[in-house]
């Protein structure tokens, strides 16, 4: 049991880094470095960046340096919880996350409740009065929601909640 348990273990690590090689590397993938497309965004927004500044931003990131080095740099960065700066809101992405991190939660929370709620009183009563109509229809119904992808089911209240109450 114990050899399972270092195996996967290993094996999530293993995914984990080559999760993040992958995202490095589409980052990496656009041609010229990913300061220069931060700078003609805001300039496109009007915005002026001096040289200087651009110089100074390329040398934080280590955009000089070889793949690996800025590779190991950035995780080691993540490591210390440093995310970086938010390229759209200028602020750090901790307080980014921080900020929206709350109200996630209270969502989730909200739809366990909810979940809990609906499940429970369902599956007690498919277990008391098994093979029943109300079973049959309860266990199609929560095999059919299985089956329909999220954001599909997503977009159809969305146009429900458009087309009935005008949301």
């Amino acid at each position: 049991m114990l050899a399972y348990l270092i195996r996967r273990v290993g094996y999530g690590l293993l995914t984990i880094f080559a999760v993040s090689v992958l995202a490095f590397l589409i980052i990496q993938l656009p041609p010229g470095d990913y300061v220069t497309s931060y700078i003609a965004a805001l300039e496109s927004q009007g915005d002026e960046v001096s040289a200087e500044e651009a110089q100074a931003l390329r040398e934080y990131f280590g955009l000089g340096q070889p793949a690996y080095i800025q590779y190991f740099k950035w995780m080691s960065q993540i490591f210390q919880g440093n995310f970086g700066i938010s390229f759209q809101y200028r602020i750090p992405v901790t307080e980014v996350i921080g900020e929206r991190l709350l109200l996630t939660f209270l969502l989730a929370l909200g739809s366990l409740i909810f979940i809990w709620v609906v499940a429970i009183p369902i599956g007690i009563y498919s277990a008391v009065r098994q093979y029943s109509f109300f079973d049959h229809f309860a266990t199609t119904l929560g095999f059919t929601g299985l089956a329909i992808p999220d954001f599909l089911f997503a977009l159809v209240l969305m146009y429900v909640a458009w087309d009935w109450y005008g949301f």
